[in-house]
């Protein structure tokens, strides 16, 4: 007959106690739970010590995803003394060679090779696109429009569709963009409508990097319409000179200046009161300064722009279009949009838009819209 006493079921009990607590160091051996990670310590040369993974190197920049912030710290490389990360990682260096390594263990700075050692300042992207290694291009570009409809006693309908897509390589850039706006206005009433907006525009740019690639060389083209306005066409092409003024993380602004070829159709006939003055400043008439077709030279400039400063992905972004013909005063077109867009699900994002045109040679000189618009950015 076997006795329980007390003393063997103490040791029972520690025994059992002393399983227990074996279980968490044995899972914490377990081989598919110590495959190498991509966390680690980042060192700085201040002492600073961050936990976190390299996601990427940029511009001189290194970023660092961590627990406690949901963007990544951006360090300057210089800044960056000594990390490993147990991950196959492709670098391009700044003399756009390429070296892939099965991990990166950077020491003092430098990161170690077999022969050698790279400083960490020398490494221009980490994990390059293929078009930043000279295959093919980037695509970006977005599409949008501001609908309305309206019915009451005055009825309104409104279509402004607008979009604009780029195509960057290492070496040029194509722009394209365009947009169509009608709106008109009529009583519950009645069957008579009133225009209130026909226009449209289309604009391509070409733009090619010079060896310091933040100065370019390029060239436009771009035709319009506005039949409130009696254009049946307006083109103008030209080529300019372009720098990028601001590159950096919370802005962006690319700079234009050029010469442009101005010409314009209109759907009847304009007058001219400066052209119908004579060599002794006498009116020749209305009838000799009537003409339907007018063309210049001018000076062309542009800006382009865009600023995350106000955080949570929104967006601020700029283009304007200046025009300035050689002789008559009247011969100034300026085009400024501003707005602010925000993203919304899956690409889709709104947005806040302010724009204003100017064109001298009519008797309406100032058209400016305001408009909130939803579309789809890639």
């Amino acid at each position: 007959m076997t006795i329980v006493t007390f003393a063997s079921v103490q040791r029972l009990l520690l025994a059992l106690l002393f399983a227990a607590a074996a279980m968490p160091l044995t899972a914490a051996i377990d081989p598919e739970l110590t495959e190498p990670s991509d966390v680690g310590r980042i060192h700085l040369t201040d002492g600073t010590v961050i936990v976190g993974v390299v996601t990427g190197i940029r511009d001189g920049k290194v970023k660092v995803q961590t627990a406690f912030s949901e963007s990544a710290l951006k360090i300057p490389a210089d800044m960056v003394a000594n990390f490993e990360q147990l991950q196959e990682t492709r670098l391009m260096l700044k003399d756009e060679s390429l070296v892939t390594l099965p991990a990166i263990e950077v020491v003092d700075g430098a990161l170690v090779l077999e022969s050698e050692t790279i400083a960490l300042v020398d490494i221009d992207v980490m994990n390059p696109e293929a078009w930043e290694q000279g295959r093919g291009f980037k695509w970006t570009g977005d599409t949008s429009a501001a609908l309305a409809v309206a019915r009451g006693n005055t009825d309104t309908n409104e279509l402004d569709v607008a979009f604009n897509t780029v195509l960057k390589s290492t070496k040029d850039r194509y722009t394209l963009n365009g947009s169509i706006d009608m709106d008109d206005t009529g009583s519950a009433d009645s069957d008579v409508r009133t225009d209130t907006a026909d226009k449209w525009k289309l604009l391509g740019k070409y733009d090619y990097y010079l060896k310091n690639d933040r100065n370019y060389l390029g060239f436009n083209l771009a035709v319009e319409a506005d039949a409130l306005a009696d254009i049946d066409i307006r083109t103008y092409v030209g080529p300019y000179f372009g720098r990028v003024l601001l590159d950096n993380d919370m802005i962006s602004l690319d700079g234009e200046l050029g010469l442009a070829y101005v010409s314009t159709e209109y759907t009847k006939p304009q007058i001219d009161d400066f052209e119908c003055l004579d060599s002794a400043g006498v009116s020749r008439g209305p009838k000799a300064c009537a003409f339907d077709k007018k063309s210049y030279g001018a000076v062309n400039w542009n800006l382009t722009g865009e600023s995350n400063i106000l955080g949570g992905n929104s967006k601020l972004y700029l283009r304007h279009v200046g025009i300035v013909g050689t002789e008559g005063t009247e011969d100034v077109l300026l085009k400024t949009t501003a707005g602010l867009s925000f993203p919304l699900v899956f690409g889709f994002q709104a947005a806040a838009e302010f724009s204003i045109d100017y064109d001298g040679s009519l008797d309406e000189e100032v058209d400016q819209k305001y408009s909130f618009r939803v579309g789809y950015a890639w």
